[in-house]
Parts: C-alpha cells; structure tokens; sequence
C-alpha cells in the first residue's frame, strides 16, 4: 500500500511540474521566447522519438530567446560545433532546470544532447529571415553520423517546406 501511494504522490507531481512548465511556456511565448523541453519517452514507436527535443524545430528572430528546460540527468543541449554559424560561440547547457539562450545571430543551428544524440536526439533552429542561411550552409564543416544525422535530414527536410 505505501508502494502505492509513493507512486501516486510521485506521478502527482510529474504532472504538476510538466504544467507549470506549459504555463512558462506560453507566458514566454508573449516575450518572444520559445521553450524547448527535453523528452524521453520509451514507450513510443519510432526510434527517433525515443529522445527528443520539443519541439525540435522552430525559426526565430534574430535576436529571440531560448529557454531549455528540464537540462537535468544525462539530458544536455550542446550545439554542434562546424554546424552553427561562423564565429558563434559554441553553446552548453546542462544540469539546469531552465536556461534562456539569446541567439543574436542569424543563421541554422544544430543542437543536440551529448548523451543521447546518437539516437537521433537532435535539434535545429532557423534564426533571422530566410535570406540569412542556407540549408546546408556552405560553412557547415561537419555531418553528424547515424541516427543523428538521420534526424538532421528529416529537420532539413522541414526546413525547406516552411
């Protein structure tokens, strides 16, 4: 019976914690800012799903914010470096419940977690009018392998309908 209302009491509050997040979120969104949670969810049926960023894509000004959530664990954004514009300055976040990141500059960015990249938990971000990059970029000087560069080419293909 105390088993039980361990659980109870825990999955009570996971789903506080998730809504208040939610609440963060579009109560940002008014400051011009998008939040990204980190997810892991086992019981999905696509590989790539497993771990992931949500949402995984989305294009801001130049000049609007981040806010990585839940960058807690084995959970970690980093951008990868020859993929994010020149002169950018490399981006690491973790053991941090939130963290809001400017993005001054324009251009792609590819984000991914150190741990869980390899199961294609990847991220792109579009910063500044469309005339300001390129999918690829001529300066991207790296290609992500296996699943995460599967992941990559889904976003990629994304990119390009938007």
């Amino acid at each position: 019976m105390t088993k039980s209302v361990t659980l109870i009491a825990a999955l009570v509050l996971a789903c506080a914690g998730a809504m208040s997040t939610s609440g963060n979120a579009s109560e940002n969104s008014k400051q011009n800012a998008v939040a990204i949670d980190q997810v892991s969810d086992p019981t999905v049926d696509y590989v790539l799903d497993m771990f992931r960023f949500e949402p995984d894509f989305v294009r801001i000004p130049v000049g609007g914010k981040i806010i990585f959530n839940n960058s807690r664990g084995q959970h970690t954004v980093k951008s990868v470096r020859g993929l994010i514009p020149e002169g950018v300055k490399s981006i690491s976040i973790a053991n941090t419940q939130s963290h809001t990141q400017v993005m001054d500059a324009p251009g792609l960015y590819v984000m991914t977690c150190k741990v869980h990249g390899r199961y294609g938990m990847v991220m792109l971000i579009a910063v500044g009018p469309r005339e300001a990059w390129r999918n690829p970029p001529e300066s991207w000087s790296k290609k992500l392998n296996g699943r995460a560069d599967e992941k990559l080419q889904q976003l990629l293909a994304r990119l390009e309908q938007k």
